[in-house]
């Protein structure tokens, strides 16, 4: 398993040179102390931040030399390794995790991936496990987005599709939808939050552009998204997952309308808006 994934990871090394704005290191658990005893805290950067054409040929000749000796400590590695990365507000820090096996000891990696991200300090990791039981593979689900890489062919493929994610960010429109199913509705503020965390992670004005169409917008495909539209009420729309690359259409139906109220021979009447039947201030 580990000179599979050794293999492939040189295969991606390669495949990243060149790009521009984009620094990678190394990180490795369980290779500096046999088992048993168990050492819970064998974890260590091995090769720290740099571009890709620096810091290739030490990530493979460090490679080399890594062995599969201790325990899997993936939640402390996780934390250790958020905090590996430079300090860069404009940059996303994204963790790719490989793994035969599950968390050994007893620490929680879903409680820690959850709060590193809620602190903005990482987005969602990428877990790839290589030949991990089935019976395990959905304690990973909370961690991050899992990718099953069973054979040497599948690790390729899972690789590529990661990639894919970290470095391509991907276009959306949203459709608000009238009565007559046409997405002729606008100037509504719209929220896209995170999935995982709940938190918010764009804010827009639906605008139309000059051919009458709404706007299109550059969007993280890393996440999953839930997108809020604040009419009165706010509609939720389904999750949304992006395919980088890829042109993706979000319909939230969100029928608009003018409530005229006159009132003869008084102006300015202060009045509050609720549904029939409900306590619910709308307006």
């Amino acid at each position: 398993k580990i000179n599979i994934a050794k293999k492939l990871l040189y295969n991606m090394l390669d495949s990243l040179k060149g790009m521009e704005n984009l620094e990678i290191g190394l990180r490795v658990y369980g290779h500096q102390k046999g088992y048993p005893p168990q050492d819970c805290d064998d974890t260590r950067l091995e090769v720290d931040f740099g571009s890709c054409n620096i810091v290739n040929d030490r990530i493979k000749a460090k490679l080399n030399l890594i062995r599969a000796r201790g325990t899997t400590p993936i939640a402390i590695s996780l934390e250790k390794g958020a905090y590996d990365f430079p300090k860069d507000e404009n940059s996303r820090n994204i963790i790719i995790l490989i793994t035969d096996g599950i968390e050994e000891c007893n620490m929680n990696p879903c409680s820690v991936s959850r709060l590193l991200q809620k602190e903005g300090i990482i987005l969602k990791p990428f877990v790839i496990g290589i030949g991990i039981d089935e019976t395990y593979k959905k304690t990973f689900d909370c961690v991050g987005t899992y990718y099953d890489a069973s054979k040497e062919k599948d690790f390729e493929t899972v690789l590529e599709i990661v990639i894919s994610h970290v470095l391509n960010s991907t276009t959306a429109q949203v459709n608000l939808l009238d009565s007559f199913g046409k997405p002729t509705e606008t100037d509504v503020n719209l929220t896209f939050y995170d999935d995982f965390t709940d938190l918010p992670k764009y804010n827009f004005i639906h605008t139309m552009n000059h051919k009458g169409n709404p706007d299109t917008m550059s969007i993280d495909p890393v996440l999953k998204y839930k997108v809020i539209a604040h009419t009165i009420p706010p509609v939720e729309s389904e999750i949304i997952t992006l395919t980088p690359g890829k042109h993706t259409i979000i319909p939230i139906s969100v029928p608009q309308g003018d409530l005229e109220v006159k009132i003869l021979g008084k102006e300015n009447y202060a009045f509050i808006v609720r549904k029939k039947g409900s306590l619910k201030t709308l307006n």
